[in-house]
Parts: C-alpha cells; structure tokens; sequence
C-alpha cells in the first residue's frame, strides 16, 4: 500500500500547491482594488476554491497527465509541465491586479483576440514593463516561491504501485479530474455567473480568477441563442427597428462626433459643481444639451464603436467587432449620411487598424479612414499609441477644410489613455491628479479647446453639429460612481453655435441612442435598426443595457435589474439606493417583471439580429 499512498500523498501535495497559489493571487488582487469592493467574505474564498478547482483540472491538465502515466519521482518533464501551467496562472492573475481598475472585470480570451491589436501591445510593452514594474517582481517572487514549495514537497523516496494498485489510485483520480472539469456534480459545467451564488455582481471578480475567465471565453460561443417568447411576442416587448420622424425639414449640416478616450462622466466638473478636470468641457457645456443620465454599453473602445455608430451593443463576452458576427450587414451613421451626399470620414491618431477601427468604419457606411499612416508630422508621435490630441485635431480642422461639405466626421481622441502621456511643453502646465490619468484629461480637454478655437474660423463652423462623448469610462475616483451603473458613466454632449443657452436633459441615454439621436437632431426621416432610440423624443422612455461577467444589465425608470440569461439575481431602486446595496428581488415589486420581460425581448432580438444576420431593417 506505501506506493499507493506515496502516489495520492504526492498529488494532494502538488494540487494542494496549484489551489495555494491561485488563493495567494485572489487575496493580492483584492488588496490591489480593495476600494472596489465591499468586502472580502469567507464565503467569497470558499467560492473562489470551486472555480480555482476547475481552473487546476483544465490549466495543470498535462502535469496530471504526466502523473498517470510517468511515476517516477525525479521527472523533469514533469516538473516542467507543473512550472509552465503555473506561471500562467501567476502570470495572467498578476495582470488583472492593475488592468481590472481599467474594465472592472476580470480579463477573458478577446483581450488576445482582438483585432488590429497585436501593433499596439508591441509598442506598449516596454511602457507596461516600466509602469508596472512591480507586478513583474511579484510574479517573479511567486513563481520562485512555488519553485521553493514544489521541492519542499518532493518525496524522498518512490516505487511505482503494481498494476491492481494502480487502478486504485487512477479511479479516484480520475473522478477528481472529471468533478473538477465540471467544477462540481451539478446539471451543467460551471461558467463565470455562477460566481453570483457567492457574491454580489460588484464583487464577483473577487470569487474568479484569470485563467478561468479566459479559458471559459476561448472556447464558448459568443451567443446562446434563447427563445424566450414567441417572434411574435418579443416583437410585441420590444423591436430594434425603429422609424424616424423629423419634427422639422431635414438640415444637411455638417456633424462632428468627437469620442473622447477615457473620459468618465466623474472626472468633468460641469456635473460636480466645478469640481473635475475639464475646464473647456464645462464652459462649452454651458451653450450645450447636455445628457445628465448617459452611460457607455461596454468598457472597452473596440465595444464603443458598434454603440456609438450603429446602435449595436456588445452583449457577450467577446467583442462585437472581432466575434463571428463582426462581418454582418448592418447600416450606421455613415451609411445614413452617405446616402445624403456627406463625405464621411474618421479620423483615430493611433495605428492604421488598430482594433478593427478602420474595418468596423467602413462597415458603418464611412469611406475615409484617416491615421497615424496619414499624418504627416513624425515629431508629434508620443511614442506608444500614436500622435498626440492637440496637434493631430488641429490636422483634423485642416482636413476637414480642403474637403467637401456636408461632412460627418468622427474624431477619436487617444492621448488620455495609459501610458498618460502628454508632450514635453506641457509636463508642468498640468498638474497632477489623484489618479494618474487625470494630468492627461486635463491636456486632453486644453486640445478640444485649441480644436474649437481653430474649428471657429473656419466657414464650416456655424453649420456644424459637435457631439462630444467617451468611449468608456476609466479607473473610479468618487464614491458615487463605484458601483455597477456608475462604472459606465459618461458624457453626452451636443453642441451648435446657435445655442446660446445651455439645457439639461434627465432621461435615461446611452451610446446605443447615439445613432438615431443625432440623425433625429438633424431631421434625417427613415427607417433604421438600432438597440436604444432618439433621446430627443420626450415622450420615449429611455434605457441602459450592457453586459460584464456574465452578468446583464438593464436600467429603466427607477430601477436596475441584472439578469444571468436565465433569471433575475438582483434588483434595485438606484433613486433611492444609489450605491445599489440593498437586492429587492425579495420585494415583488411590479416592475421587477417588466423589466426583466422587457430585457429578454430585447436580447431575443439582439441574438436573432446577429445570429441571421438582421442588422438592417
């Protein structure tokens, strides 16, 4: 019996390793974001080891492997085996303990996927490696202390069990592999939203780890097609297809949409009594109609584009733009104004191509795709992602001016993005931050306004609609914003010489409503597909949706309701408990029903839009 319990002794004692060290790696990325989340449970650790559990059948599967089939104690393979599983563990863990202040999530497959994005990562490592030091020095300790503890758990001494001893020790074994595989005996095999059993959506991340999260997303479908109603029904609940009505003659003015990186609704003071970083946004917004209620539908900017041009969100885990349905016929602002005779063009400093941005812009109708490729200065490059704010939207002004009009132009600003970099003239112009990006917004909003100024003297000025937004928010500075809603919080801006005074508008907006909003603005009349609607009709009540961790998310009226695709998990009055703490789905309230009906119409249409190719009317 000694081998046999030689060999179980030996297993325990490596797998009791792996679990160690992803525990080590929960407990380091809740003290690297502790501000994020309520608390640290028992109950949350407990969870933690289930997913941990699968995470060691699935990424230690070849050292488990070596076990079965190779006894003897000193393999190098095998020890081999065990250290590369382990240090992508520590490795992909260790990233999250910064990028997840950036997504709020724990990191999945589409971060490798992604197109357009292998340039970029190449350009920044360097930057990441000197910013983040200290992650690599962490990672390193982690993988030596595992080293350390593999040798201290090294049998002295080991003899391979005879045959029947062997089918005692592999059956057990086995049965742990195929448990674990599932990540327990339940109907179906554990996925990322049964960390809701353990914790809040807030605090889910804290339950999963990385390599989970990226595993599960490599291979899943990026839709699970439901059919929670009749067509008939859902059609009834909610349609994409909408119908735009002009309440005046179509206005052929020109139309700037100027997506604004990284720039959360919490860092611009117009909405803080003056307390933020964007002196010029706050001035322009008092001539503006400014979105009191606006929220992105992702957190990332290859999941903005979709949203803010074509009114389609990404509601799955992998991006809408490098996912199998990337390639679909859908009609955007381009297409729309196109039709109208505008030149239509988009403008992003970074790298030509660069997460899909020029294909998804010519997907939506927009013929011109101009980049860091056509800029034609060297010296304004930053050096990681491409030419600096200023000096490119003053390249921009130029451009737009040597062209035809009407024009729909989208400018897409990059300079508030990590590494934060702003130009050397201007390292002591703009102060510092509680958050480092902060001293980047700050020159990211002085380039909106040397933008204007320039945009001012030109003849197309006057006949101009300025729509200013971000992409998505970025790392959580108020309180007030460090709850599931307030991480998408954004702004929505819509500027025109002609007003002279400001107005305030409270119903409920997103990207989504970008599209329709801003050929409504203009009087454009026609049919269209979009997942959100005019902001401009008072009469339509808006909504929020978006998806993170497996988790949806729809805000209507009073309440937020979250939904895992099966049932409702939580529901909150965000009126009343802004900092969504208190679940009512014990409650029955009224609308809890109609809000969860509402949002599995809209997701019945979302996957039968994408899935057959739907996106047009």
């Amino acid at each position: 019996m000694r081998p046999l319990l030689s060999n179980f002794n030996y297993l325990i004692a490596k797998m009791g390793l792996a679990l160690l060290v992803l525990s080590l790696c929960r407990l380091l990325f809740f003290a690297f974001n502790h501000s994020y989340f309520n608390t640290l449970t028992f109950t949350q650790l407990w969870g933690g080891l289930r997913f941990d559990w699968m995470t060691v059948t699935l990424l230690y599967a070849p050292f488990l492997l070596s076990i079965l089939v190779d006894f003897r104690t000193k393999s190098k393979l095998r020890k081999g085996l065990f250290h590369f599983s382990n240090s992508l563990a520590i490795v992909f863990n260790t990233i999250d303990f910064e990028y997840f202040k950036f997504t709020q999530k724990r990191t999945t497959a589409d971060l490798f996927t992604s197109s357009g994005l292998e340039n970029d990562l190449l350009n920044l490592l360097p930057t990441f490696f000197f910013d983040y030091w200290y992650l690599i020095l962490l990672a390193m300790l982690l993988i030596a202390f595992s080293e350390w503890l593999y040798r201290k758990t090294e049998p002295t001494s080991y003899q391979a069990p005879k045959f029947p001893l062997y089918l005692a020790f592999l059956l057990p074994v086995l049965g742990f592999y195929i448990i674990g595989f599932r990540g327990g005996l339940q109907l179906r095999p554990l996925n990322v939203i049964q960390a809701g059993q353990y914790a809040q959506a807030k605090n889910m991340a804290v339950v999963l780890n990385t390599p989970f999260t990226i595993i599960k997303s490599a291979y899943k479908e990026d839709i699970e097609r439901k059919s929670y109603f009749t067509e008939a029904k859902a059609e009834q609940l909610y349609s994409p297809i909408m119908q735009l009505k002009a309440d005046s003659s179509f206005n052929p003015m020109n139309v700037v949409l100027i997506i604004a990186e990284s720039f959360s609704k919490e860092y611009i003071g117009a909405f803080h009594e003056g307390d933020g970083y964007t002196p010029f946004l706050d001035s322009l917004m008092l001539h503006s109609l400014v979105f009191d209620q606006a929220y992105a539908n992702g957190k990332k900017s290859i999941e903005a584009l979709p949203s803010i041009l074509a009114g389609v969100p990404t509601l799955m885990n992998t991006a809408y733009v490098s996912s199998k349905y990337g390639s679909n016929r859908l009609e955007g602002l381009g297409t729309q104004l196109g039709k109208e005779n505008y030149r239509t063009v988009f403008y992003h400093g970074g790298e030509n191509g660069t997460m899909g941005f020029n294909a998804f812009a010519r997907l939506a109708g927009i013929e011109e795709y101009v980049g860091k490729d056509e800029y034609p200065k060297e010296g304004d490059y930053d050096g990681n992602w491409g030419i600096f704010d200023e000096p490119f939207l003053q390249f921009c002004v130029e451009d737009l001016s040597k062209g035809k009009q009407p024009f729909f132009a989208t400018l897409f600003t990059l300079s508030s993005h990590h590494p934060y970099t702003v130009p050397e003239p201007y390292n002591e112009k703009f102060e510092e931050g509680p958050l480092p990006i902060l001293k980047s917004v700050r020159y990211a909003d002085h380039s909106l306004k040397q933008f204007f100024a320039t945009a001012k003297r030109t003849d197309w000025f006057h006949n101009t609609l300025f729509v200013i937004t971000a992409d998505h928010t970025s790392q959580t500075l108020r309180r007030e914003y460090n709850n599931r809603l307030g991480i998408y919080a954004i702004p929505m801006v819509f500027y025109h010489s002609e007003m002279s005074e400001g107005k305030r508008i409270s119903t409920l907006t997103q990207q989504n409503d970008l599209y329709p909003t801003i050929l409504d603005f203009i009087g454009w009349e026609g049919k269209l597909v979009a997942f959100g609607g005019s902001a401009l009709k008072p009469k339509q009540e808006g909504f929020v949706v978006n998806y993170l961790n497996g988790l949806y998310q729809f805000v209507k009226g009073d309440y937020v309701l979250h939904f895992d695709g099966e049932i409702t998990v939580a529901f909150y009055d965000r009126t009343k408990d802004p900092e969504l703490k208190r679940n009512l789905i014990s409650e029955e309230i009224p609308d809890q029903a109609k809000l969860e009906n509402e949002l599995k119409a809209l997701l019945q249409q979302y996957h039968t839009a994408l899935a057959e190719n739907k996106l047009m009317p």
